[in-house]
């Protein structure tokens, strides 16, 4: 409210402004702070997978998790791993994104889904996180914050366009066998593993899934005239590269999670000393409640006690 007026903040969904795009993905600010290529590839594919199993615990559906893995990735073409951990990134990825496709989840659930989904990835001890506590309600802070610095990154601009309509429209017209539309989708769902998304627009992502699919599967597409040439901005050399990309993805065999910024780390020793300092406050009020049987037969107050009174 502003001068007995109230300011209503919107957020733009229109493909009319479009942005996003990066031509090298080499040179980011996380490339600038003295991060290699190799774990920034890793981190964001950690942060990707964070948010595909946090949506599988909130029966998400896919426009979510695409939607969420892209604005994770845009930002990390604006900022720097260092400056802001990718846990934290990846929660109000989702929390954004549960708005722009209108599947709305309390934010407490999104907090316990990402909370429970990254124990999982890094092997902890499933241990739930109390609501009214100290942890959570920073926790709760730092995602509320965080996705206003996204929404100001992105200048209130955050609409998405997946590349499976297109892949699925583009195999529907060559006549493409079923096997090998529903292997470009799935590797469409690997393209937003990957910063693929700043690259490339999602229709040329579309024609790179479907060249990798039919590399795979050993299959022929149209050569005269070539069949991307349907497809506006589709090169050989896109192609090609999108392909190089995802089976880069596919070859990563463990991606753990490394805590860059220090924000985590200082989470988490947060979190044990807490832990520590609940049990032991426990253990002491635990004994000083203990009493003799006799002591604990004690009649509850009820009528009797009222009438008594009066």
């Amino acid at each position: 409210v502003v001068c007995g007026r109230v300011r209503t903040i919107m957020i733009h969904t229109s493909t009319a402004v479009d942005n996003f795009y990066v031509v090298d993905v080499k040179n980011t600010p996380s490339r600038s702070k003295d991060v290699d290529e190799e774990t920034e590839f890793v981190q964001r594919i950690y942060g990707a997978s964070l948010i595909r199993s946090a949506c599988l615990l909130l029966r998400s559906p896919l426009s979510v998790v695409i939607t969420a893995q892209t604005l994770l990735h845009r930002f990390y073409t604006k900022k720097s791993l260092t400056d802001y951990d990718v846990k934290l990134v990846a929660t109000a990825s989702i929390a954004l994104a549960c708005k722009l496709e209108e599947k709305d989840r309390k934010l407490r659930d999104v907090l316990n889904a990402t909370h429970r989904a990254a124990q999982r990835h890094e092997n902890k001890p499933r241990v739930v996180m109390a609501i009214n506590t100290p942890e959570y309600e920073e926790y709760k802070s730092d995602a509320k914050n965080m996705e206003m610095v996204m929404l100001r990154e992105f200048g209130f601009f955050a609409h998405v366009t997946p590349p499976h309509p297109f892949a699925y429209t583009l195999g529907t017209h060559l006549e493409l066998d079923d096997d090998l539309v529903k292997r470009a989708w799935v590797l469409c769902n690997d393209s937003a593993m990957t910063a693929l998304c700043v690259q490339y627009k999602p229709n040329v992502i579309a024609c790179g899934c479907i060249y990798l699919a039919a590399k795979e599967l050993g299959k022929a597409l149209p050569s005269s005239p070539p069949w991307f040439c349907l497809v506006d901005g589709v090169t050989k050399e896109n192609l090609e590269a999108i392909a190089e990309t995802i089976t880069a993805f596919h070859a990563v065999e463990k991606v753990d999670y490394k805590c860059l910024s220090g924000r985590g780390s200082e989470r988490e020793t947060k979190q044990r000393e807490r832990s520590a300092h609940n049990s032991s406050s426990d253990r002491g009020r635990r004994r000083r409640r203990s009493r003799s049987p006799s002591e604990r037969r004690v009649r509850r107050r009820d009528s009797r006690d009222y009438d008594r009174a009066r």
